[in-house]
């Protein structure tokens, strides 16, 4: 008896050895040895191909082209080196006629140069989205949006006040004065016509319901009108009381802004960038001539003898010589804080409303090499600018009528 008792602690000392032999072994078969500085776990440890393709990976998103110094784009809007080499060249050309040119200047970033001082001296908050202003005399008159137009007394310019408005049908989107009528972009609204001879009572003489006028311009007894995804229409306007139309051209893409000078129409092209030159000899047939194509978004165009200027939003002011109208060639291009909105030039400065940068001045006596002149930082969004003598007067969406007093270092 004493034996088997033996025989069966033995038997099961040596089952229970195996067994807890037998778990060991398997144990280190499942576990990989790990370096002592590896802190991935077994089960998540990438492989040595997976490690490597990870750092090719890494690599190439680590690879940024390297742009030089006065490059203006933001490092997420910077343009691939193909995008890069492309620019070197006309962004687009569509002329009839010529061969583009072959380069393009480069953009530049000035220091401003010999200060001067701009100084805020009004600020008239109105009810509307100001998208406009026209100066004319005594009078300021602001395209507010769903407010229609507000006209001010601006004979003393620190304290500006409201004497009349006009209710308009539609969104007040831009104006222009000549005399005593008044020229109402009312977008939705049509094109309207007003007698603003008395300015505290504006009386309609004369509309055309026609929808989505964004712009308008008047040059002698003619009306040119951005229409935006419309196209263009021309108004005989000699009879102020009876509208002829003599032009309406659906050009398929956006029309923002409208400039003319001499027998050109330039068209600046909304989100499609660039602009627009044609022949206006003839209002009523229109000769289309060239087309400068461009990135950001060109709201609006200032003529200046053979000069044309654009402001081109996040890329800042472009300036081109249009002696050619034909082969339009940029000249120059300058970075500004904010976007530029729009543009107005007088003598020899280029007055831009910069979006949330307010008020921003160039200085363009070298047309190809301008320089910041200095800039006012305001509140709103400054989406229109005016200059007239020593004062700038701004529509500034979200807050209204702005004005601003400059040196007499600055005009000449």
């Amino acid at each position: 008896m004493k034996k088997i008792l033996i025989l069966i602690l033995v038997t099961g000392v040596i089952f229970f050895g195996f067994l807890f032999i037998r778990e060991k072994l398997k144990e280190n078969q499942e576990t990989k040895i790990l370096p002592e500085n590896n802190l991935i776990e077994p089960e998540i440890k990438l492989k040595e191909e997976e490690v490597k393709k990870q750092e090719e990976k890494l690599k190439e998103k680590q690879e940024t082209k390297i742009l030089p110094e006065n490059n203006l784009f933001e490092p997420e809007l910077r343009p691939k080196e193909e995008e890069v080499k492309k620019q070197e060249d006309p962004l687009l050309i569509v002329s009839p006629t010529t061969i583009p040119p072959t380069t393009i200047p480069p953009v530049t970033t000035s220091p401003i140069t010999t200060p001067f001082k701009l100084e805020l001296v009004s600020v008239y908050e109105t009810l509307g989205q100001a998208e406009s202003v026209f100066v004319y005399g005594n009078f300021a008159y602001l395209a507010d949006g769903f407010s229609g137009l507000q006209i001010f007394d601006i004979s003393q310019q620190e304290n500006p006040k409201l004497v009349g408005n006009y209710n308009t049908p539609g969104y007040s989107e831009g104006v222009f004065i000549l005399k005593n009528l008044a020229f109402v972009a009312d977008k939705d609204g049509g094109f309207l016509v007003l007698d603003v001879a008395d300015p505290k009572n504006p009386k309609l003489i004369s509309r055309d319901p026609r929808i989505s006028i964004e712009g308008v311009f008047i040059s002698e007894n003619y009306a040119f009108l951005a229409c935006a995804w419309w196209g263009i229409r021309i108004f005989d306007i000699s009879v102020p009381g009876s509208l002829k139309l003599l032009y309406d051209y659906d050009l398929t893409e956006e029309t923002e802004a409208v400039f003319v000078s001499g027998n050109y129409l330039y068209l600046a092209k909304g989100e499609r960038g660039g602009f627009q030159i044609f022949d206006i000899s003839n209002p009523r047939k229109p000769i289309f001539l060239s087309a400068y194509k461009t990135r950001g978004y060109t709201e609006s165009i200032f003529v200046k003898e053979n000069y044309l200027f654009l402001a081109n939003d996040i890329f800042g002011l472009q300036i081109f010589d249009v002696s050619n109208s034909n082969q339009p060639v940029l000249i120059s291009n300058i970075k500004i804080p904010g976007s530029a909105e729009s543009v107005f030039v007088l003598d020899n400065y280029a007055f831009l409303a910069a979006g949330r940068a307010g008020l921003q001045v160039v200085d363009i006596s070298n047309l190809r090499s301008p320089k910041l002149k200095g800039g006012l930082k305001l509140t709103g969004f400054a989406e229109r600018v005016f200059v007239s003598g020593n004062f700038v007067y701004l529509a500034s969406k979200e807050i209204g009528l702005q004005i601003v007093k400059i040196s007499k270092t600055l005009i000449h």
